[in-house]
């Protein structure tokens, strides 16, 4: 009972930190362009910049995932 309770409470930790690198990597990104990433996806539509975004997510994904393992 404890164990699950641990390994919940990890999943959401780790959630939370990845949520967080995430938020920071896309703005560092969107620096790095000078644009707005979410006023360019939202209102133009642009698909190759929410790709763009979506890598970005995967790439953070995958390299966190390596570290808790």
């Amino acid at each position: 009972m404890w164990k699950i309770l641990s390994n919940i409470v990890e999943m959401f930790l780790y959630s939370a930190i990845y949520i967080i690198i995430v938020l920071i990597s896309v703005k560092i990104v969107g620096a790095t362009f000078s644009t707005s990433f979410e006023k360019k996806i939202s209102d133009e539509g642009n698909i190759g910049l929410a790709i763009i975004c979506a890598c970005i997510f995967i790439g953070v994904a995958v390299l966190l995932s390596s570290v808790v393992r």
